[in-house]
C-alpha cells in the first residue's frame, strides 16, 4: 500500500484534535457519561484514520466464500431479455395506431 509523504502528520493531528475535544468534553457537564459511551467507535477510528481496515484480509475471503455459497444455494434463473423498441423503431412504434376498419 503506497502512503502519502504528509499522511502521518495528518493522522497525528486528527489524534491531537480527538485528544483536545475529548478532554474538552470531559469538562462540560454531562458529557462525560456520553463520551464514555462513545470511547469504543473513537477506538475504532483511529485505525480508519490511519488507512487501515481491522480485519480486512480475514473478511475479503469470507465475503466471496458467502457470495458463492448463495449463489450456489439459490440457483436464481437469469432474467429474461427485455425488448424495447430503439430509434427510429422507437418513433415509428410510438406513432403506430391501430389499422383503419376494413371496408
Amino acid at each position: 500500500m503506497t502512503r502519502r509523504p504528509h499522511h502521518g502528520l495528518r493522522v497525528a493531528i486528527a489524534v491531537a484534535v480527538m485528544a483536545g475535544l475529548w478532554l474538552a468534553g470531559l469538562h462540560v457537564g454531562g458529557l462525560d457519561t456520553g463520551l464514555l459511551c462513545l470511547a469504543p467507535a473513537f477506538v475504532l477510528l483511529l485505525p480508519l484514520l490511519a488507512g487501515r481496515y481491522v480485519g480486512e484480509r480475514v473478511l475479503a475471503p469470507l465475503r466471496a466464500a458467502v457470495r458463492r455459497a448463495t449463489a450456489r444455494a439459490l440457483r436464481l434463473p437469469r432474467r429474461a431479455a427485455r425488448l424495447v423498441p430503439r430509434g427510429g423503431l422507437l418513433v415509428g412504434c410510438s406513432l403506430a395506431g391501430r389499422a383503419p376498419p376494413a371496408v
